[in-house]
């Protein structure tokens, strides 16, 4: 089967996505017979789930051991799936999910596909949120889950939502979104996690989910570079080589840019609370667009020392800064159109706020 017969979201409305026609442009081994490839299995069950408000359907579609790791916590279980499918719908209830792209990676026979699924939803906080007290208010985040679906069971998630986007638009601060995400409870395995996660990043070693089906060379190597250039050198003035000149981006905060200088100034700004941090390339998965376009998905991680450029976040100054992203990548022409980069700075400040105030508890007992 040809990559480029499978499922464009971006091609089709979300009926025409709903029902499909046309024979299966994938061998899905032991999905159900119904998707016809992998992109179309991801859009429909997430429909289900989400929009249609069938919680249950994770029984369905997550396997009853499925590790899911988030910047703000860890799970394994397919009840705590539903548990907090629940409790986010609790808080928003009337939360819409719009599939923008689901970028997707053949891993093998034996170990089903790679997705990256990214979406925009809208909701309005009706009741308290893991954020603080219900605001009334009407928000817009951009979420993006990589997921490894195998035998039509969802295996493995690595979930990022960019948090501090919606707290803004919900009227929160993002210090007090993180102050009061901090001071919910954490358990073991995400925190030997986190800490196992750090040490391998600094250490600029690889994942160790790894996969060896073959990827684009081309592309590979372009988002290894992307990577590596602006996150580990800080070179940017090589901005210019990655991006047209008039391309887009979108970065968490409901950070835009348009055009190299300010392209440039989001990457400055952002390592600038970290300058000597470093990053890890985790997983690629590129699939055509159009004749003369690729979408590249890039699952990517950041750890350093935390130098903040707010003073509301001075008192934390030295902690570990760590950070789990995806970034989708539309390549035209050799060079990058438009980015969407995603993860929960909300998480991010939070972890580093429950340090400190652990490390500050410890001092006191001592």
């Amino acid at each position: 089967m040809q990559q480029d017969n499978v499922t464009q979201v971006y091609w089709k409305d979300l009926p025409e996505l709903l029902s499909p026609q046309g024979k299966p442009s994938q061998s899905l081994k032991n999905f159900d017979s119904e998707f016809i490839d992998i992109v179309d299995y991801i859009i429909r069950i997430t429909h289900r789930i989400w929009e249609q408000k069938n919680i249950a359907l994770c029984n369905n579609y997550y396997a009853e051991y499925c590790p899911v790791h988030t910047l703000g916590g860890y799970s394994d279980d397919v009840a705590t799936v539903i548990k907090n499918t629940l409790l986010t719908l609790a808080a928003f209830p009337d939360r819409t999910l719009i599939g923008e792209n689901v970028v997707w990676r053949d891993l093998g026979e034996n170990n089903g596909y790679y997705s990256s699924h990214r979406i925009t939803s809208i909701m309005t906080n009706k009741n308290p949120s893991e954020f603080g007290a219900a605001t009334g208010k009407t928000g817009r985040v951009t979420t993006i889950a990589d997921c490894v679906c195998y035998e039509n069971k969802i295996v493995y998630e690595w979930l990022m939502r960019d948090n501090s986007f919606l707290v803004k638009q919900l009227g929160i601060s993002l210090i007090d979104a993180a102050t009061h995400f901090a001071n919910l409870p954490t358990n073991d395995s995400f925190e030997v996690w986190r800490a196992q996660e750090i040490t391998r990043i600094k250490a600029g070693q690889a994942t160790f989910h790894q996969w060896h089906t073959p990827l684009d060379d081309s592309s590979e190597k372009f988002a290894k570079l992307w990577v590596n250039t602006l996150f580990n050198k800080k070179a940017f003035g090589e901005v210019k080589g990655f991006y047209h000149k008039n391309a887009k981006l979108q970065w968490p905060g409901g950070i835009e840019a348009v055009g190299i200088p300010g392209i440039r100034g989001v990457f400055i700004q952002w390592l600038a609370q970290s300058p000597e941090a470093s990053a890890t390339c985790d997983h690629i998965s590129v699939t055509p667009f159009e004749d003369d376009a690729t979408d590249i998905a890039i699952r990517w991680s950041v750890a350093g020392i935390f130098t903040p450029k707010n003073e509301l976040f001075s008192k934390y100054t030295g902690q570990c800064f760590f950070v789990m992203a995806a970034t989708h990548l539309r390549i035209v022409n050799g060079k990058i159109s438009e980015e969407w980069t995603v993860f929960d700075e909300v998480a991010a400040y939070a972890n580093m706020i429950r340090d400190y105030n652990n490390s500050d508890a410890k001092q006191g007992i001592e």
